[in-house]
């Protein structure tokens, strides 16, 4: 036995440690020693062994089978590390670039693919990269790979895997290459048609159908056709692509629409008769309409014929014209009886007007040596007429008339039978004769009615005025009625004589009366004109009395006697004397009027200098305005020269006027400008940016010059009253703003109390992460707040999310104390090799340690020692040199493998070891000491 121990190989010690270090010695190059490196790698019951050799074999395929199949989780983890350092690295030492894409083929390691597909000389390779796809059937994979490559037909393969519109949404906005776009804009629009298409066509198809359904109303048997036709072409067309509707769907539009063929079948057998029948009657006014054409072109030929020497006209010509005419009456006839057979009335009319036409054109051409007989005459008619002398005195008017009546006779004897073969000149030339005869007769008729009516008014005048007992002035309106009358033709003076005779007596007896008044009246007007000379009385009220006594002396007339004439001039010399304190008074007035015409002269000069002055219009109006108002202080002037004056100073002052009228115009347009855009701001949502505009329009109007002053006022008040709704606005939107902010403080407020009534009342994790709505809810309400409001609502939001964070944190600590202290009570229970019932209650992760019981390299001292050194619990002193060693070695696997334990991984491994046997009870407790 001991011959046995000597002699056996080290990779068989059963120290591990002595078999770590045969490993060093073995090769992977040499068969025998490759075979015990695989067999220490995948059998060794010792981890650190099994590492060692698979780290000396440091073949790739051999890694990966471990990460498959070892059971150790450092191995594990080792092993996985290995394979992904190698898939992933830059080093192709290990394995190159085409072992890794035999690998990526041959590979079932969904975990695996998916980083390879992302490596950039994977996806360099469609073909791989769409095996790879195959292979994880996971189309979300395919976007990214499709926006990063730059390969058209990678792209357009992967193309495949894009179905939503989402991600040819992406595709179109980011995908490098414009085919690809197009693609997928093409795919897209695909998409959303075959979506939009069954409802689009079943609604142009009802639409069809329903516009059918409305030709059952039309009685245009034309537009009946037509539509018809071209709804019947698109109905076609729709039906073409019925297969993207249900079946039902279909059925129903092809019933519907063989159902309104048939109904429409039916008004076109009722409606074609009669519409044949008006075709009839509008061929027939075409061929009406075309012959009436055709004649009136004829007979203008035949005018142009008969407007020359109708003695040139030869046989032929005449037998030509005639056989035109006879053969268009033919066809006029029968077109007369085609109108009468179908009741067109108005169209017969019209052509027996084109058979008289033509009937008297045939009488023309029948008698033309008497047509001609007739125009010579004509001629001749006219050139007796035109030397006629036109009347141009009252006293012609009835010869005239009777020259003219007789005139007009002769000539309508003479074209009476040829009435539509006249030449239109000489009916020209004689209708211009008549109107200048009927013109001078109308104006010499009525200047005698005017004139008779003139005299007959006056004389009614004077009888009113003498009734009135103004008989000076009816003796001078008679005077002028004589010359009127005397200037009348005899037959008016003899139809007006009785009335002028009557007029006539009345004013001679009124002048014998004028002298019996006249002479008893003046000595009593002589004395009141001695009086009023003696009288003091003011000026005004002397020139007043003056010209009314004037008035009252002129009213008894002239009577020319020596008696009359010797009292006039009395009054006259006593008028004047009492007029001469009133003629001094009028000489001061005078000076004073000569004064201001010369004020109002220089000021005129004044005006005039300023027009050559260079004044801003600001200046200049209120210069102007200055010198308006001295010239009203100035006073009146001589009325002789009131008006060249006044024209002289409105002419001087007008180019000023139109300066400042420019700029009182420009600033009123700026001025409504501001209106307009201060009217505009009470429609401006957002009232906090109207009241700065307002605001700034206010400045800007201040800024603005004068204008006329019936306008300042108008316009500020329109100004004032837009200005005023903004800030209106402004005053509501503040206190609606105010009732809306206190009322979602109050609402807030309301929330936080749910909320903090909710934290309170949580005994859950999930009870508590209920309230993470509410919290996202308060914060959309406080950010909508002014920051006023909101500032403290925002603290107590904060103090109740610690609130709530610190009681999560408690219930999270308790309820992973409650799981361990129930996971342990299982385990003090677990005595025998049968499942404990109690597992089903415990998270998924422990039940399936209890399950996967399996055998493990390391004791369940080691696992006990190893989660004290984990959650620094002191161990017992029996133990001090085992922990030291698991410590050495724990931190060994830190530093050179990069492996580290937890207490959740290593407490696995304890209960995986099976049932707690009553030894082990103690070390039980030892690990529930770590969980506390």
């Amino acid at each position: 036995m001991i011959f046995k121990k000597l002699f056996r190989p080290k990779h068989q010690d059963p120290k591990p440690a002595v078999r770590i270090a045969a490993i060093d010695s073995l090769s992977g190059e040499v068969p025998e020693q490759k075979s015990i490196l695989h067999e220490l790698a995948f059998n060794d019951e010792d981890v650190n062994v099994s590492l060692a050799a698979l780290s000396k074999l440091n073949s790739f395929v051999l890694w990966y089978k471990m990460s498959e199949i070892a059971k150790s989780e450092r191995v594990l983890k080792r092993a996985q590390q290995m394979v992904e350092n190698t898939l992933f690295g830059d080093d192709e030492s290990v394995l190159s670039q085409q072992k890794k894409r035999e690998f990526a083929y041959e590979c079932k390691n969904n975990k695996l693919l998916e980083r390879l597909i992302k490596q950039p000389w994977v996806q360099q390779e469609p073909k791989l990269v769409l095996h790879i796809l195959s292979v994880l059937n996971k189309p979300q994979l395919a976007l990214p790979i499709l926006l990063a490559s730059q390969d058209s037909d990678l792209q357009q393969a992967l193309l495949v895997y894009a179905d939503s519109p989402a991600s040819l949404q992406k595709i179109i906005k980011k995908a490098p290459g414009e085919h690809i776009k197009s693609l997928a804009k093409n795919k897209l629009e695909q998409i959303e048609f075959a979506k939009t298409q069954p409802v689009a066509l079943e609604k142009s198809t009802r639409l069809v159908l329903s516009r059918l359904l409305a030709l059952r109303e039309q009685r245009d048997y034309a537009k009946l056709l037509d539509t018809r036709s071209k709804l019947n072409q698109e109905y076609a067309q729709y039906s073409a692509q019925f297969d993207c509707l249900s079946a039902d769907k279909r059925q129903e539009f092809i019933t519907k629409f063989d159902e309104l063929s048939s109904k429409l079948d039916i008004l076109d057998a009722e409606l074609a008769p009669l519409y044949h029948a008006e075709q009839k009657k509008r061929n027939l006014a075409d061929a009406v309409q075309h012959a009436t054409a055709d004649t009136q072109a004829m007979q203008v030929w035949l005018s142009d014929m008969l407007v020359g020497d109708i003695s040139s006209i030869t046989l032929a010509q005449t037998e030509q014209a005639q056989t035109e005419i006879q053969n268009r009456t033919g066809r006029i006839e029968n077109l007369i009886l085609e109108a009468d057979s179908v009741g067109m009335a108005s169209q017969k009319a019209a052509l027996n007007s084109l058979l008289v036409a033509l009937q008297k054109r045939q009488h023309t051409f029948n008698h033309l040596p008497a047509f001609q007989d007739s125009l010579k005459q004509a001629d001749a008619l006219i050139t007796e007429f035109a030397q006629m002398a036109v009347p141009e005195q009252a006293i012609d008017v009835q010869q005239a008339q009777h020259v003219l009546k007789e005139k007009q006779g002769q000539w309508r004897k003479l074209r009476e039978s040829y009435q539509d073969s006249w030449p239109k000149a000489l009916d020209k030339q004689f209708s211009a004769l008549q109107q200048t005869w009927q013109s001078a007769i109308k104006a010499l008729t009525v200047g005698i009615s005017k004139e008779v009516s003139r005299i007959r008014s006056k004389a009614k005048a004077i009888e009113v005025l003498i009734e009135q007992g103004k008989y000076k002035a009816a003796i001078g309106l008679f005077a002028k009625v004589s010359k009127w009358f005397d200037a009348l033709p005899e037959p008016e003076k003899k139809r007006n004589e009785r009335t002028y005779e009557q007029v006539s007596s009345k004013i001679e007896e009124l002048k014998s009366l004028q002298a019996y008044i006249a002479m008893p009246r003046k000595p009593a007007l002589l004395e009141e004109a001695e009086a009023l000379v003696k009288a003091n009385l003011s000026v005004s009220l002397r020139a007043e009395q003056v010209k009314e006594l004037r008035r009252r002396w002129n009213s008894l007339g002239v009577l020319n006697t020596p008696e009359d004439d010797a009292l006039n001039a009395q009054f006259d010399t006593l008028i004047e004397q009492a007029f001469a304190p009133c003629r001094e008074h009028f000489e001061k007035q005078q000076a004073q009027r000569e004064s201001n015409l010369v004020q109002k002269q220089a000021l005129i000069v004044e005006v005039t200098d300023l027009a050559e002055q260079s004044l801003e219009a600001s200046e200049l109006s209120k210069v102007v305005q200055q010198l308006q108002q001295k010239w009203q202080k100035i006073g009146d002037v001589d009325f002789t020269v009131k008006t060249e004056l006044n024209n002289a100073y409105r002419q001087a002052l007008a180019p000023l006027k139109k300066q400042i009228e420019a700029y009182f115009n420009e600033n009123a347009a700026q001025k409504q400008a501001l209106i307009t855009q201060a009217q505009g701001l009470s429609s401006v949502d957002d009232v906090t940016q109207a009241i700065e505009k307002a605001k700034a329009l206010q400045e800007k109007w201040k800024q603005v010059g004068q204008v006329q002053r019936k306008s300042e006022n108008l316009l500020w008040n329109q100004f004032r009253e837009a200005n005023d709704a903004v800030f209106a606005k402004r005053k509501a939107h503040n206190q609606q703003q105010k009732q809306a902010n206190d009322a979602q403080v109050s609402a807030v407020n309301g929330l936080l109390a749910n909320m903090q009534q909710s934290i309170n009342a949580a005994q859950s994790i999930s009870e508590l992460d209920e309230t993470r709505a509410a919290e996202a809810e308060l914060e959309a309400q406080l950010s909508a707040l002014p920051k006023g409001l909101s500032s403290g609502l925002y603290r107590r939001l904060t103090g109740l999310g610690e609130e709530r964070q610190a009681k999560r944190a408690s219930l999270e600590l308790q309820a992973k104390t409650q799981s361990f202290s129930k996971l342990f009570d299982v385990l003090k229970r677990w005595e025998t090799p049968a499942l404990p019932e109690e597992i089903d209650s415990l998270p998924s992760q422990w039940q399936q340690s209890f399950k996967a019981l399996a055998q493990h390299d390391v004791p369940r001292l080691n696992l006990t020692l190893m989660l004290e050194i984990v959650s620094d619990v002191p161990s017992p002193q029996t133990d001090d040199s085992l922990r030291k060693e698991i410590q050495l070695q724990l931190m060994a696997d830190k530093l050179q493998q990069g492996v580290e334990y937890d207490k959740a991984s290593l407490l696995k491994r304890w209960i995986q070891h099976g049932p707690v046997a009553q030894q082990e009870q103690v070390l039980l407790t030892r690990a529930q000491r770590c969980f506390a």
